[in-house]
């Protein structure tokens, strides 16, 4: 007689048994905030048909389901969100040259967790006599917002523009404040936040006036270069009215800095108009480099500059070296030019005519693990003008990683976008969570009239990647643009700066539009995202020890790996031209994942914190200290 074995059962039960725990490992993943690894209590290990479901199947972790871009998945809340409040006083033309708020910028300035809204009146106003002023919009945690800006001592403020960081390491936003243009009696300034959204001017802070006694920064930022732990400072200066050399500060951490442009920016540092900022650590090498986006050809060729950092704060350019000064290859709408295929002429790197750069970006956009740069430039095509010709277009510039010395190739026209004249401001951003990162630009609308075709025209851009690397037009169709009360497309035409942020918390990235004035005054424009919560997604804010790494963790780098899938973010202040500023939350585009993730932050400073089993759609802080909690 042959023995019976335990646990032995017919065939049909034995399936039966597999399915009803496979059902119910599923159900575990379902539940956003459950494990998605099952238990040795749920699994009945000593069952011998039994698979072993604690490293469950690849398959098993992801549905196969993404959302699909449609239509209309932008929704305008702009008057029911409340951020209109005094946007403009509706007056003729003559009255108020620059009738709008139109640069902005998202910042918690009083630290509750949720992005509030900074916009800030443009330089034409003071120059007429009618001072600068800004608007403060506290988010009221619901996707409405109040305005508080006489209450945050921010209002009257004459500058042009915010840039928010803890430059005293007490844990809320600090801001400098810096002008654009020279102002009689008036320079720069610092201010600090008292915790709860209150901002008073530190006197003697060291950056009060740029070189030569002129103040013509159109756009800062913050990091700390020098590794001390304390946030440093970088002036982009000139915008596109002068010519300026740029400027380095050193962050005591007090509120207070010392400027070292002369012996830490070796080598040359020409007057330019500086356009547009951004920091990453582009080469991988644990610090942060500058990248700047000047704007004129008639200016050093307009060729960009890429400030790379030794580890100390001290910089050397080498944006020839690195493909990032200019392309070479021309406008992409001649067809006599190979359409940004054929070099100019008897030149070379060193050379090349640059472009009119505007908005500026650093993401890795084809998720290789190397930070990418996206950068808008007006390029305007003409045959016959020599700098028309061959000045760059807006640049998809992707990093070659160490095999290629982390130079860029430009893959604008290879991966599918459009040419456009007049693209302004930039950004990257993952509006739908599938994973991959798309681009944004804002667009002036006095070029427009040269083109027949929907891409060429000034409504909001939007490019879609998909899943083999190229791009999709959708700004057209995204409910962004379009607007039943007026015109098509009308409503977005010459819009100014913008920024992204998830501002109810819901896991989708949500759109603040800059509306520029086109004759009589103009609001802003506030979108709610409808797509992206129906995918996977991860929101992360991070906090240093503000000793070793600034309290705002800028210049952190983390992974988020789930299924297959790895996501790379990198904390920034802010970007681009005129400072605009997207959330610091980091947001994590998970696609149709089902399974905790493994995250892994890179600190400024080297240190790797990991932590697994990090269950999805929901908000998470990491302190360096104290480790993960949940929001």
């Amino acid at each position: 007689m042959v023995p019976r074995m335990r646990n032995q059962s017919s065939p049909t039960l034995r399936l039966s048994r597999l399915f009803l725990r496979h059902t119910r490992w599923l159900s575990l993943c379902f539940a956003p905030l459950l494990s998605c690894t099952a238990s040795s209590d749920s699994v009945g290990m000593d069952d011998p048909v039994m698979l072993d479901m604690s490293k469950p199947p690849e398959p098993m972790c992801r549905t196969g389901q993404v959302a699909k871009v449609g239509e209309a998945f932008f929704e305008d809340i702009s008057d029911k969100s409340g951020i209109r409040v005094a946007n403009y006083t509706p007056m003729p033309p003559m009255v108020i040259p620059i009738n709008d708020h139109s640069r902005l910028a998202f910042a918690d300035i009083n630290g509750d967790g949720y992005d509030d809204i900074v916009m800030h009146s443009l330089f034409p106003n003071p120059q007429k006599g009618i001072p600068f002023e800004h608007l403060i919009f506290l988010n009221n945690q619901d996707g409405t917002f109040r305005d508080v800006s006489d209450e945050s001592g921010l209002r009257r403020i004459q500058s042009g523009f915010f840039a928010f960081g803890d430059v005293d390491n007490d844990g809320d936003q600090d801001a400098f404040a810096g002008l654009d243009i020279p102002l009689s009696g008036q320079n720069h300034q610092i201010l600090l936040n008292d915790g709860k959204g209150h901002f008073t001017a530190k006197p003697n802070a060291g950056v009060e006036a740029a070189m030569g006694d002129s103040t013509v920064t159109g756009n800062a930022l913050f990091a700390d270069w020098n590794g001390d732990g304390k946030l440093d400072l970088f002036l982009g200066n000139g915008q596109t009215g002068y010519a300026a050399a740029d400027q380095l500060f050193f962050g005591k951490g007090d509120g207070t800095f010392t400027e070292v442009t002369k012996t830490n920016l070796v080598g040359a540092n020409p007057e330019r108009p500086t356009n547009g900022l951004v920091t990453c650590d582009y080469d991988n090498d644990g610090d942060l480099d500058i990248f700047v986006s000047t704007y004129g050809v008639s200016v050093e060729l307009g060729q960009d500059i890429l400030w790379e950092n030794d580890g100390k704060g001290s910089f050397k350019n080498v944006a020839v070296e690195r493909g990032f000064a200019a392309q070479g290859t021309g406008n992409y709408w001649q067809d006599s030019t190979g359409r940004g295929t054929t070099l100019e002429p008897g030149k070379d790197a060193a050379t090349y005519m640059g472009g009119n750069g505007f908005g500026l970006d650093c993401q890795d956009i084809n998720g290789d693990g190397y930070a990418d740069i996206f950068q808008t430039n007006i390029s305007h095509p003409s045959e016959t003008e020599y700098t028309r010709k061959w000045s760059d277009p807006s640049l998809l510039l992707i990093n070659q990683g160490p095999s290629g010395k982390y130079s860029f190739v430009n893959e604008f026209l290879k991966r599918g976008l459009p040419y456009n004249e007049g693209d302004v401001d930039g950004s990257t951003v993952d509006f739908d969570n599938d994973g991959r990162f798309e681009m944004a630009m804002s667009r002036d609308t006095k070029y427009e009239g040269s083109f027949m075709m929907v891409d060429q025209k000034s409504w909001f851009g939007l490019m879609h990647q998909l899943p083999d690397g190229k791009f999709e037009s959708v700004g057209y169709k995204s409910g962004i643009n379009d607007d039943s009360q007026m015109p098509m497309w009308k409503r977005m035409k010459g819009a100014q700066n913008h920024a992204w942020s998830d501002i109810d918390h819901d896991g989708a990235p949500d759109l603040l539009v800059g509306g520029r004035d086109q004759g009589g005054g103009r609001p802003n424009f506030l979108f709610r995202n409808k797509i992206g919560s129906q995918n996977a997604w991860l929101g992360i804010r991070l906090r240093g020890d503000g000793k070793q790494v600034n309290r705002d963790a800028l210049g952190a780098k983390v992974t988020v790996e789930v299924a297959g899938q790895k996501v790379v973010r990198e904390l920034k202040s802010s970007r681009g031209t005129y400072n605009s500023a997207d959330s610091r939350a980091l947001l994590f585009g998970l696609a149709d994942a089902l399974c905790p993730a493994t995250v892994t932050v890179r600190w400024p400073n080297g240190k790797t914190d990991t932590f697994r089993e990090v269950a999805l759609r929901r908000y998470l802080s990491i302190d360096m200290d104290t480790g993960i909690q949940t929001k």
